[in-house]
């Protein structure tokens, strides 16, 4: 039986390290089309010939409340998350960049949710 209970733990310990391996490529993956949305490139890297354009990125203002008006604007990767549906990992960006605690980083990544489907 030892013999299984400690195969059974490393299955575990694999399967947790592949989720956060697969969340850490859909963040570098997010990041990476923010890189080349903000450097105007419209194809992702392995297509035949990417194109270029002027496009100017366009910054979304956090929470629009009185009380939070001072929080950062959300980037391009925060962005694209949201627009993928990837709230964690939005949050957890905008966290890990700002610096501000959870809730304050929920409640910025909700707001911005709230206005991109209100266009």
């Amino acid at each position: 039986m030892g013999k299984w209970f400690g195969q059974a733990s490393e299955i575990e310990e694999l399967r947790a390290e592949n989720r956060q391996l697969k969340e850490q490529v859909a963040n570098l993956e997010a990041r990476l089309r923010a890189a080349y949305a903000d450097a105007g490139v419209t194809a992702l890297a392995g297509s035949a010939s990417p194109t270029f354009e002027a496009a100017a990125p366009t910054p979304v203002p956090a929470p629009s409340s009185p009380a939070s008006a001072s929080l950062p604007e959300l980037n391009a990767v925060e962005l694209q998350l949201i627009a993928d549906g990837r709230m964690i990992n939005a949050v957890k960006t905008y966290k890990d960049r700002t610096g501000l605690d959870l809730k304050t980083s929920k409640a910025a990544i909700d707001a911005a949710r709230s206005a991109s489907a209100h266009r």
